[in-house]
């Protein structure tokens, strides 16, 4: 269970980290855009600003050629009192020439007829500039409020851009914090069941390990318990044989005792036949002559020594002559 817990965990991190890099990126490629954005319309903004000057410095330049051009009026009103009602009537009118040598020249060199058809085409002239000038001025005035207007709308996005960057980059710091505490958290825990997890690896080898002792001294167990049973085997064996070999000594002792018993009574045997063929040769002697029976028990009593001594004198102990050798004795005392 806790090795199942700690893979869905690993897996919900590595999800939830793929996912914030994701958030991430698209958050630093949208920064990226705005930030394009802006400088775009920074270099918008420098650029009527300075389109801006450029027709400020064109509205200054002819508004100078103009009060030039006024001046030199004014200096040829004075030259030529004659055209003064003309002149005074347009007092407001800006007249463009080329410079005051010109006109001082005209002045000098051509008639009043011709000078007063110059001033009227002066004036006319003057009229058309005044007319493109105030033309002009109103556009550059239209121009200067659209791009004020513009600037201050710029100005509004760049800030709202702004303020939604630092919500951004606010949001992308909290969620990289979150993140960054998560992953400390699950550190910590994969740290703390990778050590359960070590000690259950000791525990199961220490286990392992007495495991194997117990499986050895089982199979030495077995061993020994093989080997006591072929001990056991062996002994009953041995014992079959011991016993195998006592019945066989019973035996051969019995054989040789009643082999021993048989020779013995052979010889009792021998002897009573010889007793016996003595008492009827005495009977038969006490029949002819009583003389005859003492002489023939004196040669009997020298005769008896050449069967040799009887095993009852040789042996200690009745008992160990067996029951032939009793019951021969008790044949010979009958």
């Amino acid at each position: 269970m806790n090795e199942e817990g700690l893979k869905v965990a690993i897996k919900e991190s590595l999800n939830e980290n793929s996912h914030l890099q994701e958030s991430q990126k698209h958050l630093l490629q949208e920064a990226k855009v705005w930030k394009e954005k802006v400088s775009d319309l920074n270099k918008q903004k420098i650029t009527f600003e300075d389109s801006k000057i450029q027709a400020e410095q064109v509205l200054h330049d002819k508004e100078n050629h103009i009060k030039s051009l006024t001046e030199c009026l004014l200096k040829m009103k004075d030259q030529a009192p004659v055209l003064g009602e003309d002149l005074t009537d347009d007092g407001n009118l800006e007249l463009e020439m080329k410079n005051e040598s010109e006109i001082g020249a005209h002045l000098d060199n051509q008639p009043k007829e011709a000078l007063e058809e110059l001033v009227y085409a002066a004036e006319c002239q003057i009229c058309t500039l005044l007319s493109e000038v105030d033309e002009t001025k109103e556009d550059l005035i239209e121009s200067i409020k659209n791009l004020q207007t513009e600037q201050e709308s710029l100005q509004s996005e760049n800030t709202q851009f702004e303020n939604e960057n630092q919500k951004l980059q606010q949001k992308f710091k909290v969620k990289m914090e979150q993140y960054q505490e998560n992953a400390m958290k699950r550190h910590r825990k994969l740290r703390v069941e990778e050590e359960c997890q070590l000690e259950e690896e000791e525990r199961f080898s220490e286990v392992d390990k007495k495991i194997s002792r117990a499986a050895e001294e089982l199979e030495t167990y077995r061993r020994q318990v093989k080997n006591l049973e072929e001990l056991d085997a062996t002994i009953h064996y041995y014992q079959r044989q011991s016993i195998s070999y006592e019945k066989k000594a019973r035996d051969a002792l019995a054989a040789w005792s009643a082999e021993k018993n048989l020779k013995y009574l052979k010889i009792v045997n021998a002897h009573n036949r010889q007793k016996l063929t003595e008492m009827e040769f005495k009977f038969k002697l006490l029949e002819e002559d009583l003389y005859a029976l003492n002489v023939s028990n004196t040669a009997f009593g020298r005769e008896l020594p050449l069967y040799g001594p009887s095993p009852l004198v040789q042996s200690s102990s009745p008992a160990a002559l067996g029951p032939c050798h009793r019951h021969g004795n008790r044949k010979v005392r009958g």
